[in-house]
């Protein structure tokens, strides 16, 4: 789910034509042998290819349930390597060395791949999903480029804060529903010694996460619209958004850059944890590492003020069939059954996160109580902002974020924003002219 910052730019269909096909297809071959066949799999199951090796208990899981309904088992393949699955995908999903399904994401990054016509339409399949309501029909745009969709949704996970319950009870402190209430629970767990928020993010795709979730919170419209080359970066709201994180970060409420999510179990434990913004599928980590519902909560970061409209961050992975796949007929087939209420129990079952269908909730009431806190108030859903825009454009100003949350100042916000904005220009154009 999370997506590390590879050591260069995410290979696209620009710089891959530039390096040479031939080339880059021989290495990256070379480099999946293991994960992709030149012949169809065993009778009875698809192929997929993913970048999580872990999960393969849960499309274990989530097969049980397809083969009963359809006959199909998911054969999982996977490679560690973000950077080299990203690379591997775009060129095998063009020969015969391709998976039945690919897992992806949505957003910029799907269209990417989709204007290059090597992913199979699946409008069909969202007709029928919405028509069983299986899926909420507004994420089908970001699956979507030029009225063809072309992904289901792998999972869904919202970002909203993790807060420690042992900090919050001894302290006297109550789930804030406003912002200055939480810069005020902040301010509290200062005082009391412990760090008011955990945020990790200065080297890796984490840097975006307060970014996107201030901009949010500060105006819902505006995010959808810079993140859509419809507003600039150096507009007002923006320039609002760094100097609260600024400010947030002047009044001494962020942990030191070095500090990471894997450090959090160990914080809950000494009683040093406050919060954490972040993705719901971390929660399932947690759990694993010894936490309960009795430790952590969730809570959605409220509006700035109390006329704008509540957001949410979504995250989204998707599930694709390339034209070339050996059984497109089957894996269209899992495609049209992945959102059916007991495919998905089983898979958040796995996951332990929120699922695409609301009707299937994992067993933890940590996540099960955000998601019918977000059914109930039902906020605007906004994509993450991994995926809200071109990757070149989106991976160069997650740097520019990380630089900044080494020296948080209003002026180093400032210089962040006009960076932020000449790359915006320059990489808007080249995907318009792509």
């Amino acid at each position: 789910m999370p997506h590390p910052i590879p050591g260069g730019p995410a290979m696209t269909r620009r710089t891959a034509l530039a390096l040479g096909g031939v080339g880059l297809l021989t290495a990256t071959l070379a480099a999946c042998a293991r994960g992709t066949d030149t012949r169809p799999s065993a009778p009875g199951t698809v192929t997929l290819n993913s970048d999580n090796p872990t999960w393969g208990p849960g499309y274990d899981a989530a097969s049980a349930v397809l083969e009963a309904r359809i006959g199909y088992r998911i054969t999982s393949r996977s490679i560690a390597s973000v950077a080299n699955y990203n690379q591997i995908i775009r060129m095998t999903a063009q020969t015969n060395s391709t998976t039945d399904l690919i897992k992806w994401t949505n957003g910029y990054r799907l269209q990417d791949i989709a204007r290059a016509d090597i992913l199979t339409d699946l409008n069909e399949v969202w007709d029928d999903a919405i028509g069983r309501g299986w899926v909420d029909p507004a994420q089908r745009e970001s699956f979507s480029y030029e009225g063809k969709a072309y992904g289901v949704p792998l999972y869904k996970s919202y970002y909203a804060v993790f807060y420690s319950k042992r900090a919050f009870a001894e302290n006297g402190i109550e789930v804030p529903t406003t912002f200055d209430g939480l810069m005020g629970v902040a301010q509290t767990l200062k005082d009391a010694g412990i760090t008011p928020f955990l945020a990790p993010g200065a080297t890796t795709w984490e840097s975006e996460i307060w970014f996107m979730q201030l901009l949010a919170s500060i105006d819902p419209d505006y995010y959808a619209a810079v993140t859509t080359d419809k507003a600039s970066y150096v507009d007002d709201p923006a320039r609002e958004a760094m100097d609260v994180w600024s400010g947030m970060y002047a009044d001494g409420f962020f942990s030191a850059p070095d500090v990471t999510s894997n450090d959090l179990p160990g914080l809950v434990s000494e009683g040093r944890f406050g919060m954490m913004l972040y993705g719901t599928w971390f929660a399932n980590t947690l759990l694993a590492a010894g936490l309960t519902d009795d430790d952590i909560g969730f809570f959605r970061v409220p509006p700035r003020a109390s006329s704008t409209a509540p957001a949410v961050l979504v995250e989204s992975g998707s599930l694709s069939v390339p034209v070339k796949a050996h059984r497109r007929g089957a894996a269209v087939d899992v495609a049209r059954n992945w959102l059916a209420t007991d495919v998905q129990e089983a898979w958040v079952g796995f996951l332990g996160d929120t699922s695409p269908n609301p009707a299937a909730l994992p067993k933890s009431d940590l996540v099960k109580d955000l998601a019918a806190d977000i059914a109930a108030s039902k906020p605007t859903e906004l994509i993450r902002y991994w995926e809200a825009s071109p990757t070149p454009l989106v991976e160069g100003n997650v740097q520019d974020l990380g630089s900044f949350m080494v020296t948080p100042t209003k002026a180093h916000g400032e210089s962040t924003l006009r960076s932020m904005e000449a790359r915006a220009r320059t990489e808007w154009k080249i995907w318009d002219a792509a």
